[in-house]
Formats: structure tokens, sequence, C-alpha cells
């Protein structure tokens, strides 16, 4: 199984236990993962991203703490839906 067929799975499934039950942590992870999901359909390396956007991701290891939603901020957010040219209206609606 390959990461993005793995990462399918899993934003598949926590989706389902957000809308039973709705927590923070779990809506950060979902996020975090969307964009990875993302970066990996498109075949986008993490260096990649870091690279044209330094001024919201200092290391490589600050985009896996967002993926793994660990440091979830507005600004990445926002800059890596602007960069990847992706609405997170989708997602929030799919959310609620």
């Amino acid at each position: 199984m390959n990461k993005l067929v793995k990462s399918d799975y899993m934003l598949k499934g926590m989706v389902e236990d957000f809308k039973k039950k709705p927590n923070a942590k779990l809506f950060n992870q979902i996020i975090g993962l969307k964009f990875k999901h993302i970066r990996l359909d498109k075949n986008i390396t993490a260096d990649a991203v870091v690279e044209d956007n330094k001024l919201y991701f200092s290391s490589v290891f600050d985009l896996y703490k967002f993926e793994k939603g660990i440091k979830t901020d507005v600004s990445k957010l926002f800059a890596l839906q602007k960069y990847f040219k992706y609405d997170v209206v989708q997602l929030f609606e799919r959310l609620n």
C-alpha cells in the first residue's frame, strides 16, 4: 500500500470519527493529513513546499509537524491553501 492510498483511508476514517464526536485535536490532524494527501497526490516533495514557503515553514520538520496536526497554525493553513490552490471551504463543509 503506497502513502497516497494509506493517507486516503486514514483521512476517511478520521472524518467519520470527527462526525461522531468533534474534537479539536482530531480536527487539526484532519487538516494536516488533508494537505499531506494533496502534496502526495501532486507528487511534490516536502523540500519543495518548504523552499517555496520559507516565510511560514522554517524546515521540513516544521511542515511534518503541521501535517501531523501537532503545530497547526492558520497562517500555515492559508499559505498551503494558496500554494496547492485548494479551497478549504469544501473541507470545512464536509466536516459540518
